[in-house]
């Protein structure tokens, strides 16, 4: 890497002036890359904010929503010459209080956003509320005229506060064949769309290879685009029926509700095509979110695998059997979710699944000074079940940055256990997360502070192909909110510095990952093949993270104390940031090659990219 790479050709500057007039803070603008709402049907409003989750073997479900409760909860279907059927369902709505954040008017990467105007002309009653209209009269006790926006939950007596919800309808088709593709529509909605019945977990050689698109943390921003096209591309190019995984933090909406609307529309591209199975994050309960849009939109199968929340489930798809578990939820043995896992991960059949996925929001091992041990506890009460039954690998978002795990157990790398894969860079408007701490522990694989998604190939029961692209980046080379969207040639420089991470200009990483057909052989003491971190103390790590909408702009009150953080780190955050422009050089060819095996989870770099994947 050369300070070439930091220079802003005249071409770019258009591009990044371009960028500027749609993303500047509170104009609303940067969200051009969602679509209007749907004007296809023959009594708008149209419904619209259709996709698709699985339900049960042979099931799926479609959930889309209406502005009027007239609207049945009715989805037609059919496969190439047969008669098309008629399904009913459920519809709902729900109302919230909303909650205003100010990184809602300032976020870090331009959406979602509202302006000042729009907010307060929620917040100020002065049109009904300046005059009680009977007898005593004076002001009602709604009376609001703020001149500035008040941050925090919105006042319960005032109903211009209030989130009405569209009808959510949730209608599940049954009995359908895996590898089929189907044809649906939903009720006032003159849009066709279609998909393929991903394959049950039959422990048949026909489901391979078997494709699973990953990511976290997506948010809306343009990033989160560019992010959910890459997705798309992955899944349209799998040989069978695939599935997408979306490990928490899917709207941020962030107690401001509208943005769940808007966030249907900007997935249906994808969600309607392809099922994605989620996972609640702190945006889908903090900030008054409380689980209610999330657990109203995206049902997951948690009755069909014996749970009794929508917030932890299990599925079979393909060679898979797919866990999803909640870290905001108890965790500890004798809870609900650990009494649920523990006999869920004892009724796998290998022979029919033979890979274990679990996905959760908080990781359990991050090198990044974002959201430290956030789920120690967790890992403390769950990590021994995950190893003890074979788990292949661990999904995670929650921390904005990329970061590969090597099979690591209690803080020790060994091959029983699973392979982590930390993928909150999906593109969010918090942007990316800085810096990365060091010595990095030896079980950290790969690690930047760039976005993208990941994307696994199963090609039998024991062999996967794993890689993750870098879609683009944040940077400040021009404005403090800023979206790099050259994917090909960016590296991350935001409020917190630059990327110090070797990997901070590799486009991509790729690693085979290789597990015994017997998961559990010589797993019954796993050893420590060498400590997490060199016996060396880590230097101060430097500010942490926005957690979640909770945290202040850079432009607000306590600005002056959050750049005194700044300044006593950044003589170490350009030491960190020249060294790791010398590594990038020497590790950018090492990191892109496709040819990283990880036997039995441990990689061996000098492994010979001929490497077999047959059994």
């Amino acid at each position: 890497m050369t300070l070439a790479n930091f220079e802003i050709s005249s071409f770019n500057l258009l591009r990044t002036l371009l960028l500027l007039s749609l993303l500047c803070p509170g104009t609303g603008n940067a969200e051009s890359h969602i679509p209007p709402p749907n004007t296809l049907c023959t009594q708008p409003p149209c419904s619209q904010g259709v996709h698709l989750q699985l339900g049960g073997d042979g099931e799926m479900v479609v959930v889309f929503s209406s502005s009027s409760s007239a609207v049945p909860s009715e989805v037609k279907y059919w496969t190439k010459g047969s008669a098309i059927t008629t399904v009913t369902g459920s519809g709902e709505a729900y109302s919230q209080l909303m909650w205003i954040a100010r990184t809602l008017i300032h976020p870090d990467m331009g959406a979602p956003g509202a302006t000042v105007k729009e907010i307060l002309g929620r917040e100020n009653t002065t049109r009904w509320a300046a005059r009680a209209p009977f007898a005593p009269y004076g002001r009602g006790a709604s009376y609001k005229n703020p001149t500035e926006v008040v941050d925090g939950i919105g006042a319960y007596n005032n109903p211009q506060m209030v989130y009405t919800s569209p009808v959510i309808h949730t209608v599940t088709l049954t009995g359908l064949v895996p590898g089929t593709t189907y044809y649906y529509t939903v009720a006032n909605d003159l849009r066709n769309f279609t998909f393929v019945m991903p394959p049950n977990g039959d422990g048949s050689a026909s489901v391979y290879p078997f494709t699973v698109a990953m990511t976290a943390d997506l948010g809306q921003t343009d990033i989160s685009a560019q992010t959910k096209e890459l997705l798309k591309k992955h899944l349209r190019g799998a040989e069978k029926g695939s599935v997408m995984l979306l490990s928490g933090d899917l709207s941020y909406a962030d107690g401001y509700y509208p943005r769940w609307d808007t966030w249907a529309r900007f997935m249906e591209d994808l969600a309607t095509e392809f099922p994605i199975m989620t996972v609640g994050g702190n945006h889908e309960y903090g900030d008054g979110e409380a689980w209610v849009s999330y657990n109203a939109r995206y049902p997951m199968p948690y009755q069909q695998s014996g749970s009794v929340s929508n917030l932890w489930w299990s599925r079979d798809v393909g060679p898979v059997h797919l866990i999803g578990l909640c870290s905001y939820a108890e965790t500890a043995p004798g809870s609900l979710q650990y009494e649920w896992l523990s006999e869920d991960l004892s009724s796998i059949d290998r022979s029919v699944t033979p890979w274990v996925i679990v996905m959760m929001h908080a990781p359990w091992y991050n090198s990044n000074s974002g959201h430290r041990a956030e789920a120690e506890l967790m890992r403390q009460d769950m990590e021994a079940l995950l190893v003890n039954n074979g788990v292949d690998v661990v999904l995670n978002g929650h921390v904005h940055a990329y970061e590969r795990i090597l099979p690591v157990y209690n803080g020790c790398r060994t091959a029983c256990g699973p392979v982590y894969l930390g993928l909150g860079n999906g593109g969010n408007r918090e942007g990316a997360y800085l810096p990365w701490l060091f010595p990095k522990p030896f079980y950290s694989a790969f690690r930047a502070s760039t976005f993208g998604p990941g994307l696994l190939v199963i090609h039998n029961s024991t062999h996967a192909y794993y890689n993750f692209t870098r879609v683009g980046c944040q940077s400040k080379s021009v404005s403090e909110n800023f979206e790099n969207l050259d994917g090909a040639d960016c590296t991350t420089t935001n409020f917190y510095g630059s990327d110090n991470s070797p990997n901070a200009s590799d486009v991509m990483d790729t690693a085979w990952i290789v597990r015994p057909l017997n998961r559990l052989a010589g797993c019954s003491v796993p050893s420590c093949a060498q400590p997490a971190v060199p016996p060396t103390s880590s230097p101060n790590p430097g500010p942490t993270p926005n957690n979640g909408g909770n945290g202040k702009n850079c432009d607000n009150e306590d600005s002056a104390k959050v750049w005194a953080i700044v300044g006593a780190t950044v003589a170490a955050l350009i030491v960190g940031t020249a060294v790791g422009m010398f590594l990038g050089r020497r590790t950018v060819l090492k990191s892109i090659r496709p040819h990283s095996v990880v036997h039995q989870g441990l990689v061996d770099e000098e492994e010979d990219s001929s490497a077999s994947v047959s059994m």
